[in-house]
């Protein structure tokens, strides 16, 4: 997953196996990226790729950047942050 993230972070358009962290949170298909299976959903997923015009492009690019930032150092410092007094409680 954090290869998916990385490049989601990058402003790259990615297409992801339909499975675990992908599935689960990381890509939300059609705005953050696509999601695919089985070799006719990777074909089908790198057409509607190739084929968004520039300024569906550039808002999947933003959407993509945008929740990639949930997975950051910062998000994850900050919630540890709050977790951490529920952890030491006695």
């Amino acid at each position: 997953g954090i290869g998916i993230v990385e490049m989601m972070a990058a402003g790259l358009l990615v297409i992801a196996h339909n499975s675990g962290g992908p599935q689960s949170d990381i890509v939300n298909p059609g705005v953050t990226g696509f999601l695919a299976t089985t070799a006719e959903e990777y074909a089908d997923a790198i057409s509607k790729a190739l084929s968004m015009n520039k300024e569906a492009e550039e808002l999947m690019r933003r959407k993509a950047q945008e929740s990639a930032t949930k997975f950051s150092d910062q998000a994850f410092c900050t919630s540890l942050v709050r977790v951490l007094p529920l952890l030491t409680r006695k």
